[in-house]
This record gives structure tokens, sequence and C-alpha cells, in this order.
């Protein structure tokens, strides 16, 4: 009955929440329109009189009507500084003499009906408030799914009343849609932060829950365990946090009391009772009197969210990169715009490729957590030279000194990872691993897209020093020492020579991760912001669609993961998701449009979601047959593999854009991905690959 009575509560408050926010949409487009709707009008006509003004004064000056030079590029320029205008035309004898913007049918435009159009919103009542409204309300449906053209059915004219020039106007048509597009961005900027805060929020409360509920539970339940079957050992690091953490710290002071019993009983004995003391000695090995558990060994959890707060203040500025350096680039710099527009990220990927080999053996030696806090260093003197760059040559090196730290940082978490999961567990550690940078890509794309279209570019690289110094903070608490990430071999020098025999890996780094990447950086971080630019897409609409590609990671790569695990399949999931890579990418070709790119987007985000876990798996899986390389330095030149395909991914994009349009260079790339899937699956599928993996062994 308890039940019943709470599952339609549950029901009654999610159709009173969907019901209060159509009300609201409702009644925030009234108020909108109502109040908006005029000053555009009065706007159309100011700019209408200016332009008036300003043709009066050629023709007064002597210039001819058909002959002002210029008209045209000034007319752009004023249609370039209101969004809210579809066209304007200057007309002479009903013949549009010069014009900018789609010219809508001129004839029968009357300015009576424009004025009415204006006192109708000024005067309406509520009701016809609500009329107009229902009438408008299926316009907020993004422009991408109803397509681009817009009605213009508030056009201005204003005649021009100089001698010879009857019949002459000037005309200015405004949006009918403007109003509507506003609210559509707002509406869409709105749910981003509500998913962006949900997201962080379930990061929170994981962390939260797992310091104050399950882990002090889980300790309590061991202590009661062992106990119960009568060992008495004392745990030298339990878990105080919240209530339940006070009961499991005071079990562990009673097994403290105890030893400290037993302690003082043993030291009262001389030692000629040596009987009692070996008996009492037996008793205390039965019974753990004197047993001392080990420090903690580290949890995913522990790296978790100091990953996702430095990944979130790094990817801050991915939607808008190749926009920010175009905003500085001067003609006669020593290398072509297309070249450096993808310039940084190339950079950002090169140097950590060049460090991540390095980054590994330094984990290996100081461990994780000093090198996560160095890394801070350069990461964040990083985004304060791009927060004061004075031109694109300073981002580029801003750039390469935040990958410094980038590379360190993220190295060191993925070693932690690995260490702290278990062989059956690998493709799961790893997914929480890609699931957490997923999540801070799709996090901070988005956010800093909507913050970047509000207060500009370089602010946003201000929060990212702040959040990755909170992430410093985080990380000085939470990790663990006494993690370790390699493995005890023999040899730890020349692990890429060792590594370089082994088929199997060679084969999954050089035809899936390197293209993996190269489709990454190429198309989604330089590719797709050019393409949505060229398509006349705001700020805010590069960071929404972008963060398609990690809100369809952060749900399928567990998913994916668990597939892997169950059935060790991971070279077919590798090479399945390759392979889809290329051909969305060939599908871009053709002629351009956003409904084609947000596709694209989707489903390289299901591709890669097949990918991303069970390729760091399945490369694990293959070094296990090479013994002589550690774990952390196999990741490490797995990552630095990957960043090779990183850095050559917006070189490669670039140097095709300069020669062919963005169709038909996602084709051409697309192509080079589908062949390196296909070479996968045959070479991992010949004889030959198993055999020199047995002689390598």
């Amino acid at each position: 009955m308890a039940s019943l009575i709470n599952s339609r509560l549950i029901l009654i408050t999610i159709i009173s929440a969907f019901l209060a926010s159509i009300l609201s949409a409702v009644y925030t487009l009234v108020e909108f329109n109502f109040s908006v709707k005029p000053e555009l009008l009065k706007k159309a006509n100011a700019i209408a009189q200016g332009i008036h003004d300003d043709v009066d004064l050629a023709i007064t000056a002597g210039v001819p009507f058909d002959q002002i030079r210029g008209m045209d590029a000034y007319l752009d320029d004023t249609i370039s500084k209101y969004p809210e205008l579809t066209f304007i035309a200057v007309t002479d004898n009903s013949d549009v003499l010069y014009s900018v913007g789609q010219v809508a049918n001129l004839d029968n435009v009357d300015n009576a009906a424009f004025e009415q159009n204006s006192a109708r919103y000024l005067n309406a009542s509520f009701g016809e408030r609500l009329t107009v409204v229902a009438n408008e309300l299926p316009m907020l449906l993004p422009s991408f799914l109803k397509g681009s053209d817009q009605q213009q059915d508030d056009v201005y004219r204003l005649d021009l009343e100089n001698e010879g020039l009857a019949n002459s106007a000037v005309y200015v048509g405004l949006s009918s849609t403007y109003v509507q597009s506003q609210l559509t961005d707002i509406f869409f900027d709105i749910a981003i932060v509500l998913v962006a805060v949900l997201l962080v929020c379930f990061e929170v409360v994981m962390v939260v829950v797992m310091f104050y509920i399950s882990g002090p539970l889980e300790e309590s339940e061991s202590i009661l365990k062992r106990q119960i079957a009568g060992d008495f050992s004392v745990n030298e690091n339990v878990p105080a946090h919240g209530a339940i953490g006070t009961f499991a710290d005071r079990l562990n002071e009673d097994s403290k009391e105890l030893q400290g019993r037993f302690s003082r009983l043993l030291s009262r004995l001389s030692t000629e009772q040596s009987k009692t003391m070996d008996n009492l000695r037996t008793i205390a090995d039965k019974f753990k009197l004197q047993g001392r558990l080990g420090v903690k060994k580290g949890d995913i959890v522990d790296a978790r969210i100091p990953l996702f707060v430095f990944s979130f203040a790094e990817e801050l500025q991915k939607s808008f990169m190749p926009l920010f350096v175009a905003e500085f680039y001067e003609p006669n710099s020593w290398v072509s715009e297309d070249v450096m527009l993808g310039l940084p990220i190339s950079v950002f990927m090169f140097v950590i490729a060049a460090c991540t080999p390095f980054a590994a053996k330094w984990v290996d030696r100081w461990g994780q957590k000093p090198l996560f806090l160095l890394g801070l260093i350069p990461a964040i003197g990083g985004y304060l030279g791009c927060a004061f760059a004075n031109d694109s040559v300073d981002i580029v090196i801003s750039r390469g000194i935040t990958a410094l730290g980038y590379a360190v940082i993220t190295i060191s978490c993925q070693s932690y990872i690995a260490a702290v999961v278990t062989p059956e567990n690998r493709a799961k550690g790893m997914a929480i691993f890609v699931g957490v940078l997923m999540t801070a890509t799709m996090c901070g794309t988005a956010l800093g897209a909507i913050i970047a279209d509000r207060v500009g570019y370089q602010p946003v690289f201000l929060v990212s020093a702040a959040l990755s110094c909170f992430a410093g903070l985080l990380a000085w608490r939470m990790f663990q020492g006494g993690v370790s990430g390699a493995k005890k071999a023999a040899g730890q020098k020349g692990g890429l020579k060792y590594l370089a025999r082994n088929v199997r890996f060679v084969a999954v780094v050089i035809c899936c991760a390197i293209p993996a990447k190269i489709v990454l950086t190429g198309f989604l971080y330089f590719m797709v912001p050019l393409y949505l630019v060229s398509l006349d897409a705001s700020q805010s609409e590069i960071g929404r669609i972008m963060m398609i590609y990690s809100l369809i990671i952060i749900p399928i790569s567990p998913i994916a993961s668990g597939i892997a695990d169950k059935t060790k399949k991971m070279r077919e999931l590798v090479v399945l998701g390759t392979i889809l890579s290329g051909v969305i990418l060939i599908s871009l070709y053709g002629e351009a449009s956003l409904l084609k790119i947000l596709l694209a987007v989707t489903l390289m985000g299901i591709a890669h979601s097949i990918l991303k876990a069970p390729l760091i798996a399945c490369a694990l899986e293959a070094s296990e047959n090479t013994p002589e390389v550690g774990r952390t330095e196999v990741l490490g030149i797995l990552r630095t593999s990957e960043r090779i395909g990183s850095v050559l991914g917006p070189i490669i994009v670039a140097f095709l854009l300069s020669f062919y349009d963005f169709g038909q260079a996602m084709a051409i790339v697309g192509v080079g991905i589908v062949a390196a899937g296909v070479c996968t699956l045959i070479f991992l599928r010949s004889p030959s690959s198993s055999n020199t993996e047995e002689v390598s062994a």
C-alpha cells in the first residue's frame, strides 16, 4: 500500500512539474513577445531612417542614385550588426538597386499594417496575447529541426523624398522568429546547465556516499566479521567519516583496547613463566591479539573526483579554441591561417605525446599523488598564459605548457586506477576512467561555450585555473599512499623495444588507437567548430552539438565495457568501433547542413563508446605477452601513441581543407580510418600474429 502511494506521489509530482514547465514556457514567451517585439519594430524603423538619411545625403551631394560606391558593403555592415534583420533593400521604381540578405516580396508593403502590428503588441489584452503565443509557440523548435527558412512578415518601408526619385524606398525586413530563436538558445543553455549540474552532483554525491556511507559501512562489516570469527586485529586506517565511520572507529578501538590489555598482561609476566607466556602467545596467534592491518589500499573513487574537476577545467575551452586563435591571427604571420588555427591543438597533443613516457616513469618512481600536485604548476601557468595572451603565438606556447601538466596528471590518475582494479574488472575500471573524462568533457565543452558566449573567451581560462587549484586540493586530500602502478618486472628499460615485438599490441596501437585520436582531434575538436561557424551557428550552438559526443559516451561506454568483460571480445569491439568511425566521416560527403553534422557527432559518440574502454583493456591484455614491461609503462606508451594521432588529426584536416571542402576532407579521412580497421581485423586474425606472440613471450 505504501509503495502504491509513493508511486502515485512520484507520478503526480512528475506530471505537475511537466505542466508547470509548459505554463512557464508559455508565460515567458508571452512576456518576451509583448515586451521585446515593440522595441524591435522601433529599431527597424530607426535603421530604415538611418539608411534613408545616408542615401539622401549622397544624392544631395550630387552622387547618382544608381552609382553610390560601397553601398553594398555599407548595407552588409549594417545587417551584420543587427541579427534580428533578415534583409535590407533600396529600390528605384520598384527595382531592387541595392540589397543584402534574402529579399522578400516587396509588393503591397503597407506601413500602416506595420504600425498596426506594433500597436497590437503594445495594447493587446492578455487573451489576445495568449492567442498570438499559441500560434508562435511551435516556433520554439530548434532551427536545425525545422529548417533554416524564416518567415519575414514584418517589413518596413521608408520612401525616398528626393526630387526625381518617385517610387524609390528603403525596405527593412524584421525576422518574425527572432524572439523565438533567442528563447530557444536560452532554453538550451538552461537545459545544458541543468544536465551539467546533475552530472557534477552525481560525481560529488558518489564521493560523499563513498566517504560517509558505503566506505564506513564496508569497514564496519569487515571489523564485525573479523571479531565474530575471533580475529581482533587492529586496522591502522579506519575511515572515521560521519556517524557510520564513528561506529566503525569505535569497533576498531575495542580491538585496540583488548590488545592493550593483553600487552599489559604479557608485560607483567616474568621470564620464568615461559609456559604461561607460550600459552598466551598461542591465544594471541589464534585471536590475532597482536595483529595490525596495513595501510588502506587505494580505490577508484580516490582519483575520480580530482580527475573530474581537472578535466572539467581543461575542457572548458575545447568548443572555441580555433575561433579564439582566429581572433589573434595576423595575416603576416609565419604560418597560414588554416595551419595556425589547428596549431594549438597539435602542439598540445605533441607535448603530451613527448612527456607521457617520462610521466609514466616519474609515477613509478615518486608516486601518483606527488606527480598530480606537481602537474598543476604548468597546467595553471598555461591557463593564465592564454588568459593574458597578446597574439596567437602566446596561445600556442601557453597550450604547450598546459599540456605538460595535463600529461602528468592524467597518467598519474590512469596509473592509480589501473593499480587498484583487478584483472577481471580491467575493462570496467578503464571505463570509469573514460567515463569521468567524458562527463567532464560534456560539462566543460557545453558550459565553456556558454561562458564564452556571454563574457568572452579569455575569462574562461581564469575559471580553468581556479578549478585546477581546487582539483589539486581534492587530490591532496583523497589520494592514498602505498599504491603502485608498476609490475615487478626484471627489466624496466627498453619497454618500447620489447613491445615493438608484440604484434597484437602494435596492431592495436597503429591501426586503432592512433586513428581514434585522429578522428577525435581532427574531426570533433578542430573541424566541427569551423564547420558550424561556416553554417552561421552561434558559440552556444557549437557547444551544444559538441557536448552530444560526450553525452552519448557516458551511458553507453559502461555497457560496452561490461559486454567486453563478459564476452572477452576486446579485439572485435575495437575493430568495430574503428570501422564505424570511418564510415561516419564518409557520410559527411555532400551538402553541408546542421542536421548532418549533428547526426555525425551523435553516431561518432556511439562508435567511440564501443571503442574507448575495450581499447585500453585490449592493449593491457596484449601487453601481458610482454612481461618485461610494467603496466604503467604500457599505459604510458599507449597514451604516447594516442597523442601522436591527436597531433596528426588537426594537421591532416587543416592540410586537406586547403584543397577540399569540409565534406570531401572528412570523406578522405574516413576512407583511411576504415582501411585501418579492416587491416587490423585481417592482421589480428592471421596465424602469424599468435605465432609471433609466442616467440616474444
